[in-house]
This record gives C-alpha cells, structure tokens and sequence, in this order.
C-alpha cells in the first residue's frame, strides 16, 4: 500500500467522521431548535392566556365598577327623593288643619309633665293656640314645623314632641316600606 493510498484513506475516513459529526451537530442543532421553539411557543401561549385571563378579569372588574357606579347614582337618587318626601311630609304636617287637635292631644296626653308646674314651647305659628291651652306655662318660641317641647318642673326631664321627632322616629320604623312603595322590587312585584 503506498503512502498516497493511505493519506487517501486517512483523509477519506476523516471526511466521513466530519461529516458524521456534522450530520449529528445539525441533528443536535435541529433538537435543540426545536426545544426551544417548543419552549418559545409554550411560553407565547402561557403569556397570551394570562393576557386574556387578565383582560377578561380587568373586564370582569371594569363591569363591577360600572355596575357599582350605576347603583351609587341610583341610590343617591333614590336618597334624594327620600329626602324631598320627608321635607314635604313634614311641611304638610305643620300646616295640617287638624294642626289644633293635633297640639291638643300631645298636650293632654303629657299633661302630667307641664301642669304641675313644667314649661312648653312651640313654634311662633302654634303660640297662640298653645298659650289658650296652657296659659303661663308657656315657655317661649322654638324654631320647629310644629308640635311642642315640654320640660318638667325641676327640668330634669324634656318631652321632645316636635313633628320633626315624631315624624323622624316614625320614618325611621317605615323608610323601607315607603321605599318599597316608591320602587317596588322584583321580590315584591311577585
């Protein structure tokens, strides 16, 4: 065998190793690629489901402010016109023409609180009237729609019978009722 032949086999065999190792470098390569293209596409994936579960919670949350903003005005609304009938009520009470009988029967019913002595007061539009019922006890004006504060003797003790007290303790016992006329609810329309 010449040397010729030999550095020919010598060169043949180290062509076929490099390109072995080539073929396998690229197969590697190829492995590789697709690993991380695997990796890549998983990660994009796990990424875009975050985006669309944080965009649908975000949604989710924006409706919930929304929802929660609209029952805000609806119930500043409803506060208000609440409110309008509790003034108007209490106007209507001041100017009641049972006004008198009214201011009678709070004054005979609490009687043993001013006559032995007590004082009352009432609002400038009902002083006559309480005056003729309770003579020099009468103890003077008081900024009120009507009604009377009544005060013992020895002023220990205060009846606050305005109408505005009346009227505030009764509210208080029927606002949802009232509220229930005014905006009946699915419950109560069944």
């Amino acid at each position: 065998m010449s040397l010729d032949t030999v550095v020919e086999a010598i060169r043949e065999r180290g062509r076929t190793e490099a390109e072995e190792i080539l073929a396998e470098a690229r197969a590697e390569r190829e492995r590789a690629l697709a690993a991380t293209r695997a990796e890549g596409a998983k990660a994009i994936a796990e990424a875009e489901s975050r985006a669309r579960e944080d965009a649908k919670r975000k949604g989710i949350q924006e409706i919930a402010r929304a929802e929660l903003e609209a029952r805000k005005i609806v119930l500043a609304a409803q506060k208000e016109t609440l409110d309008e009938v509790h003034r108007r009520t209490l106007i209507r009470l001041g100017s009641l023409e049972e006004n008198l009988a009214l201011l009678r029967a709070l004054l005979e019913a609490n009687e043993a609180e001013w006559r032995p002595g007590g004082r009352v007061s009432s609002n400038a539009k009902d002083e006559a009237l309480v005056r003729r019922i309770v003579g020099d006890r009468y103890a003077g004006r008081i900024d009120c729609a009507g009604g009377v504060i009544i005060e013992s003797a020895d002023g220990t003790r205060r009846v606050d019978l305005r109408y505005e007290t009346i009227l505030r303790s009764v509210w208080d016992d029927s606002v949802k009722e009232v509220a229930e006329i005014l905006w009946p609810t699915k419950a109560s329309q069944a």
